[in-house]
């Protein structure tokens, strides 16, 4: 079936040489960075605990046959769950949610990935963090909302782990996340068999062998058989830029640089999405420019050719876009959303975006708003999952004081809307 698409410094020797001295340093530095990196999550989890009601990190799939599983961290009363619901194609109302994982106090459950390992059966994943440690974990769901597995672990070592993205691949699913086992912040995969378990030992898919700091991955959306990892990275220089490893049955070839983000900032993520068998599309926030846009390139993955950077959003100003996500149909034709901000005077009330592209790559019109609302409040970090009949789903959090809720949009291919806006959340904030 096809389916869619975280010292002690001391002062050196004289003996030693300016070299050694800036080595010493560029080690501190990153050290110190990878520990402000693990100590964000524990900081965040205090400062959602004032928090009566939000929605945080949106995931969405399509299972191949029209249905769509979105997940999310659901904040307030002081604790944290990861919930989920299902949709149709088109529906609206009659929206039921489901509680993936239950809430703990004094544990923060967020960052939730979600993928159809076939098409009655949906894996999600999530970070869990507490005594001062963050765990991956998993959870098998009925399309009907009905947990099908408990909890399990899918990180096979007792180091920290975090972030997590799944893809379902032709023999089950992949998984991939931030490990700190090796005492920095690399990227580990472990493949999942077709009963959701996962399987074998994880395997670190950053090849660079040294001190860097790898970034948030992500894993491809799109109906190829094999799987694209991509990260933020600092090796060589300390500068961040982009890689991408191949995965089918593991590992295939080397670590490809995908290009610059031209700003330190390991927050900085891309997005990939299969275009055909062997070419898919890179997105991600880019500063060549002095502040952030939305860039975009093209890859013959079978020859590890990119074509050259190409801006996608197309304002004439300098407020920020950001957290680029692009997903297809199998049959080349795409569409990328984004967080935008050009009708605002200050990067916080912004506006989902989108572009839509042909099967040939190139962009069908202009940037087009995809929130029916004018008002400025803040909408923050969309998702897309589109399905082979080219129905696709766009949701972002959206809301006011720092309480969110998830709204979403549904389209078919190029850009024909089905309906206006509509809340996911809402029925359950009142209840």
């Amino acid at each position: 079936m096809q389916r869619s698409g975280d010292f002690l410094l001391c002062l050196p020797h004289p003996i030693f040489s300016r070299m050694k001295i800036r080595n010493i340093l560029l080690v501190l530095l990153l050290s110190c960075l990878t520990r402000a990196a693990l100590a964000q999550v524990h900081t965040d989890t205090i400062a959602v605990r004032k928090l009566t009601h939000s929605t945080w990190h949106a995931a969405v799939d399509e299972n191949g046959n029209g249905l769509y599983c979105v997940v999310w961290t659901q904040r307030g009363e002081g604790v944290s769950k990861i919930r989920a619901l299902f949709l149709r194609q088109g529906q609206r109302e009659e929206i039921r949610v489901f509680d993936v994982s239950a809430p703990n106090p004094g544990f923060e459950d967020s960052k939730p990935a979600v993928t159809f390992l076939n098409c009655d059966t949906a894996i999600v994943a999530w970070q869990r963090g507490g005594d001062g440690r963050q765990r991956v974990l998993y959870r098998l769901l009925a399309g009907n909302g009905q947990a099908l597995s408990d909890e399990g672990w899918i990180s096979d070592a007792e180091a920290d782990a975090m972030l997590p993205a799944l893809r379902r691949t032709p023999v089950g699913a992949l998984a991939v996340w931030q490990d700190f086992r090796n005492l920095q912040l690399d990227i580990y995969a472990r493949p999942m068999n077709a009963e959701g378990l996962p399987e074998g030992h994880a395997s670190m898919l950053n090849d660079d062998g040294g001190r860097a700091l790898q970034g948030q991955p992500k894993l491809s959306a799109g109906s190829c058989p094999a799987a694209l990892a991509v990260w933020s990275d600092n090796r060589v220089d300390g500068k961040w830029k982009f890689y991408y490893q191949l995965w089918r049955a593991g590992p295939v070839g080397e670590n490809v640089l995908l290009d610059s983000a031209q700003r330190k900032n390991m927050t900085t993520l891309a997005a990939a999405a299969w275009m055909s068998q062997d070419t898919a599309v890179f997105v991600w926030k880019d500063y060549r420019e002095g502040h952030s846009n939305i860039y975009r390139r093209v890859a013959d993955i079978s020859r590890s050719t990119l074509t050259p950077a190409q801006r996608i959003n197309d304002d004439d100003g300098d407020r920020w876009q950001r957290l680029p996500v692009i997903a297809g149909d199998g049959r080349g034709n795409m569409v990328m959303c984004w967080e935008d901000y050009r009708n605002t005077e200050t990067n916080q009330q912004g506006d989902t975006y989108m572009q839509v592209f042909e099967r040939d790559g190139s962009p069908r019109g202009g940037n087009q708003r995809v929130n029916d609302r004018d008002d400025r409040i803040p909408r923050k970090a969309p998702v897309i999952a589109m399905a082979v009949d080219g129905v696709y789903l766009i949701v972002w959090h959206q809301g006011e004081e720092s309480s969110f809720d998830l709204v979403g949009q549904w389209f078919r291919y190029p850009d024909e809307r089905l309906g206006e806006n509509f809340c996911l959340t809402c029925r359950e904030k009142k209840q």
